[in-house]
């Protein structure tokens, strides 16, 4: 079979993003020598996420006039509807069993496989969840060599993607995971593992890593932390406020966020903050909150914490993708960004990264759930989404259920004295 690699992820060459790794080496033990794009009579493209179908869209072009059969892969096809007028076939989750399957049986029998979503079918598209843990580390382009610690996410946050496509699987080889990061640290490489919580006792390695993603109830349970463990640390808080996080999975404090910080800080090591701006109930009030945090840092013994805020974009496998989706987050924001900068809030000890604005955020929108705007106003809560052929981990009308839940918890948080003092 001769096959090429396309790197949905890059435009340059020079960048393998480590989906195209993977499959480079998947074919390569298989004794399958990849080639170039015009000897090749299958094209696999690998994409990490929906908003990389501009990329696919360009790896196919390259195609011309040619008619070869197109394959997708990587974390994106977890949502493959938005790719369907672009390929053939998707394989939905690990890959391995598919690229076995295709290799000895041909492409006919992998597109009959449970994971594999043919455009245009309609039968359930079951996620394949084994993945290769035999797997050599990969060199990222960002310079560092990963390890994989684990797949999925245990906790399923309201809004997040991973938690609902896959089930939660951590190596079950960890003396190889040990062992590995320990020669390639004493060989000079910089590391970092890919888990959706390098805080988690399961996942975590012995020697310093470039940097951790964490979730803040585990990194409390394993302060302190040197710049010898991580260079820095990156905490999904989520909600601008206290009372969003708990709605969505993850209750972080305010107060708890700002201890751990100084500690950490404290030890050199670098912070890094992640919001979610925009999540479904949100109010101007939950805003007021950031001042707090700002003001918190003021008493940071050095450095600087980044806040970094991401638009919330809605993802087919996660129960609040239902809500229609409303602009009315900005205005919130940019009032706290102007108290920061033009206003009493400044300090050096933070840094503000802005979320995408509404116009940036519906495009991501639409690619995520493979709808059209009016679709994304009007929400899901009788309709069904075009991936939710695929299998996710809650069903349509379960996810409907968790939502109603969470708006709920929301009101009767808002209704609370707490909330309107």
């Amino acid at each position: 079979m001769r096959v090429a690699i396309l790197d949905a992820n890059y435009r340059e060459p020079r960048h393998r993003s480590m989906g195209a790794l993977w499959l480079q080496w998947e074919l390569e033990r298989r004794r399958i020598e990849p080639v170039t794009l015009d000897d090749a009579e299958i094209a696999l493209i690998t994409v990490s996420s929906q908003q990389g179908i501009q990329g696919v869209r360009r790896e196919v072009r390259k195609l011309g006039k040619r008619r070869l059969p197109v394959v997708l892969g990587g974390g994106g096809a977890y949502a493959p509807a938005i790719f369907d007028p672009w390929i053939d076939v998707a394989c939905v989750g690990e890959g391995a069993h598919f690229v076995d399957v295709l290799v000895r049986e041909g492409l006919s029998a992998a597109m009959e496989l449970p994971e594999a979503w043919v455009p245009g079918d309609t039968r359930q598209v079951v996620p394949n969840s084994e993945f290769p843990w035999d797997i050599p580390p990969l060199n990222h382009p960002d310079g560092t060599v990963r390890l994989f610690g684990s797949r999925g996410c245990r906790y399923k946050c309201l809004f997040c993607q991973t938690g609902w496509e896959q089930l939660y699987c951590v190596n079950p080889f960890p003396a190889t995971l040990q062992t590995r990061a320990r020669a390639l640290e004493t060989a000079g490489h910089r590391l970092a593992i890919v888990t959706n919580d390098g805080a988690d006792v399961d996942v975590a390695l012995s020697g310093q890593q470039e940097f951790l993603s964490v979730r803040l109830s585990n990194l409390k349970r394993m302060m302190p932390i040197t710049r010898a463990q991580t260079k820095s640390v990156r905490i999904g808080v989520e909600g601008v406020s206290e009372r969003l996080r708990k709605a969505v999975g993850k209750p972080v404090s305010n107060d708890d966020l700002l201890r751990v910080t100084y500690d950490l800080a404290a030890a050199g090591v670098g912070i890094r903050w992640f919001f979610v701006p925009g999540l479904p109930c949100e109010t101007v009030q939950d805003y007021e909150e950031l001042r707090y945090l700002v003001d918190g840092l003021r008493r940071l013994p050095k450095g600087c914490v980044m806040m970094n805020f991401h638009a919330f974009i809605p993802q087919p496998a996660a129960p609040l993708c239902v809500f229609p989706l409303v602009d009315e987050y900005w205005e919130p924001f940019e009032e706290f960004r102007r108290w920061f900068f033009h206003g009493p809030g400044f300090t050096r000890h933070c840094q503000i990264v802005a979320p995408a604005q509404y116009k940036g955020r519906m495009q991501r929108a639409q690619e995520s759930m493979a709808a059209a705007g009016w679709e994304l106003r009007r929400g899901w809560w009788e309709d069904d989404n075009v991936n939710w052929r695929v299998r996710y981990r809650a069903a349509p009308n379960q996810m409907r259920r968790i939502a109603r839940r969470y708006a709920e918890r929301l009101r009767a948080a808002e209704n609370s004295p707490q909330f309107s003092d």
